[in-house]
């Protein structure tokens, strides 16, 4: 059997497949979920309960995304060729890799916490006759916009994270 061909090696590219696929695909629709309950009714309720969810699932969601990088380099070093990891697709991958984590924890998730801590603040403003509104009303839409904007730019970094692993330019 040759580098690369082994049970083991199959294992850990099984494993990072699985974790890419369960980590992104749980991020990846981050901002058109809270948009969708942003639609659905009014400020407060419908909102903290999709970003409660999305916070539990966002927690396993990103270890398995941690689990990629550890599964994938795995894969690479058990393929016996150590050369790959010179190879200019495999460095790009890891810079966008890295790229994408720091958007997640750099815009995605400080935006989140400030949305939900805002719905609570919002949740205790006494009621308000329109057209007055309350300023916390467009702190959310700002912060929606950001959450949106980062996961939007995360998924575009996955598309080019994806083309790398598949094409190998």
């Amino acid at each position: 059997m040759t580098a690369g061909t082994g049970w083991p090696y199959h294992l850990l590219v099984l494993l990072h497949i699985i974790c890419a696929v369960g980590g992104f695909g749980a991020v990846m629709y981050r901002g058109f979920s809270l948009d969708l309950a942003r639609r659905q009714g009014s400020a407060g309720a419908a909102e903290a309960g999709v970003l409660a969810v999305q916070g539990q699932v966002s927690q396993f969601a990103e270890i398995l995304i941690y689990g990629v990088v550890v599964f994938g380099v795995a894969a690479i070093g058990e393929s016996g060729h150590s050369s790959q990891f010179s190879k200019a697709w495999v460095i790009a991958g890891l810079v966008v890799y890295f790229v994408m984590l720091g958007v997640l924890h750099g815009m995605v998730r400080p935006a989140e916490r400030s949305y939900r801590s805002t719905l609570l603040e919002l949740a205790q403003v006494p009621p308000t006759k329109p057209p007055a509104r309350p300023p916390q009303f467009a702190q959310l839409d700002s912060l929606r916009r950001r959450i949106s904007a980062g996961t939007g730019l995360f998924n575009v970094l996955l598309i080019g994270a994806l083309y790398l692993m598949v094409f190998k330019p």
